[in-house]
This record gives C-alpha cells, sequence and structure tokens, in this order.
C-alpha cells in the first residue's frame, strides 16, 4: 500500500491536526505530512484537490487516476482514527491493545465503550474551552474564563479522575497510550498555556495526566516543530499575552 500523506495545518495552532498526528505516531503508522498554512491563499490549491471540507486535517493515500477510483480521502479526526483502526494498524486504537485481547475481554471492550464515548463528546461538545482556550503552544496568556469554560474544565477533570483511578502515576488514561489521549493532548497544551498564568486551579491528577501527556516523546516532537514557527494567526490568538517561547522569543 502506498504510504498514507496526512495534511496538517500550522502547528503552534492546529488542535485537530495533532489529534490525527499524533494517532498515526503512536500507532507506528508509517506517513508522510504536508503541512500547510491555515487561513492563507498558498493552502487552497491543496485543499481544494484532497479536503471536500476545506479543512485539515485529511489523509490520503491511494493511486490519483483520471476517474480517482482508487484515491481513499479520509477527513475529519474522528473519520481518521475510525479509518486507521480499522485498516492502518494491527492494534486496537481504542484500548492500545491488541485486536484480538480487545475482543475477547469483557473489561477491555468497556474501556474501549469508554473511550469511544469520551472522544465523541470531545469531538462534539466543550466548546468552551475550545473557543476561549484555543491551542497557541507557544504563548502563555492570561484569560477571564466563562462559566462554560470552567464547567468544561470541571468535566474535564472529572474524566482524567475517572480514568485515572487505581492507575500507575505515570498512566495514560486507559493505562496503554489510546485515541483518548490522542483527542484530549490538545486541552493538556490549552492548559500548560492558559490555567495557571488566568488563575485556574487545577486537581492533583489532572497535573499528573499533563505531566505524562507532556513527557510523551511525540508530543514532545510536535511541540519543539511549533516553537519554530513564526507566523501569527490572529484568529487564533486569546487572552492577554505573558510570555512567548520559540523563536518568536528571541
Amino acid at each position: 500500500m502506498q504510504k498514507p500523506l496526512l495534511i496538517i495545518g500550522n502547528k503552534n495552532y492546529s488542535s485537530w491536526s495533532l489529534r490525527a498526528w499524533l494517532l498515526l505516531k503512536a500507532f507506528n503508522i508509517d506517513f508522510d505530512e504536508q503541512l500547510i498554512e491555515l487561513f492563507h491563499p498558498s493552502a487552497t490549491a491543496i485543499l481544494n484537490d484532497n479536503a471536500p471540507t476545506g479543512k485539515v486535517p485529511v489523509l490520503v493515500y491511494g493511486q490519483d487516476n483520471d476517474n480517482n477510483s482508487d484515491k481513499v480521502t479520509v477527513w475529519d479526526t474522528l473519520a481518521i482514527t475510525i479509518h486507521a483502526n480499522d485498516y492502518l494498524t494491527d492494534l486496537d486504537v481504542w484500548t492500545g491493545l491488541s485486536k484480538f485481547h480487545t475482543n475477547s475481554n469483557t473489561s477491555n471492550r468497556i474501556n474501549s465503550a469508554y473511550c469511544q464515548s469520551i472522544i465523541a463528546e470531545m469531538h462534539s461538545g466543550l466548546m468552551g474551552i475550545r473557543s476561549e482556550m484555543p491551542m497557541n503552544i507557544r504563548a502563555t496568556a492570561k484569560i477571564q474564563p466563562s462559566a462554560a469554560c470552567l464547567s468544561d474544565i470541571a468535566r474535564i477533570e472529572n474524566i482524567f479522575a475517572d480514568c485515572l483511578k487505581n492507575r500507575s502515576k505515570d498512566s495514560y488514561l486507559f493505562g496503554a497510550f489510546t485515541a483518548a489521549d490522542a483527542f484530549f493532548a490538545p486541552v493538556v497544551l490549552r492548559l500548560q498555556t492558559y490555567a495557571e498564568a488566568s488563575g485556574i486551579p487545577l486537581q492533583p491528577i489532572t497535573k499528573q495526566y499533563c505531566a505524562t501527556m507532556l513527557s510523551n516523546l511525540h508530543l514532545q516532537a510536535w511541540q519543539e516543530a511549533a516553537l519554530n514557527e513564526t507566523r501569527i494567526i490572529k484568529e487564533d490568538e486569546a487572552g492577554e499575552l505573558l510570555s512567548v517561547a520559540g523563536v518568536l522569543a528571541d
């Protein structure tokens, strides 16, 4: 099979791109990546050729002939996750285990259902934190969170606490790395940018999970790349900027 191509947006800002990229990396799926500039004319031709919605991320592979009959196109991070699980890895992305063990064990099926549910909740909701705390990896910024944003953070902390109870200190949400960790990775980065600077208290178990995620080598690689970006996208800047890291700090 031809190596898949994942088309993504600016790493400092594109939270949905991060989710898809991190999932493919975590499950050892070999792929090429193509980064486009969000909200920039240079991205138009690439998106027109590959992304039916005009948005990233989008995963494509196969032969692009006149009829496009052999080209596989998967858009939307949740769809990419489902497709990767079905066709691109021998592991089960919902549990991080082999598909045989997931299907043959009731406890693993329960974890799989929980994982899928919190991913769907993130995908379709939690708009308070997503709108008021946009991902901005290089920034430390202060905001005045609304009640909706604080409610979302409380809900997220409840999810973390429920998943991590009775697990080891450095555990991912379901023990092994799963799609849920990929989907909540931008939340960890949002909390890093805004929580302390905005006086938003976090539970110890939340801080513990954030530390685990921030030590993930793939997430560190994404952050390093983000810190080397120079473009500022005003649509994705929020709050009072307190400091900037990376090349823009020089």
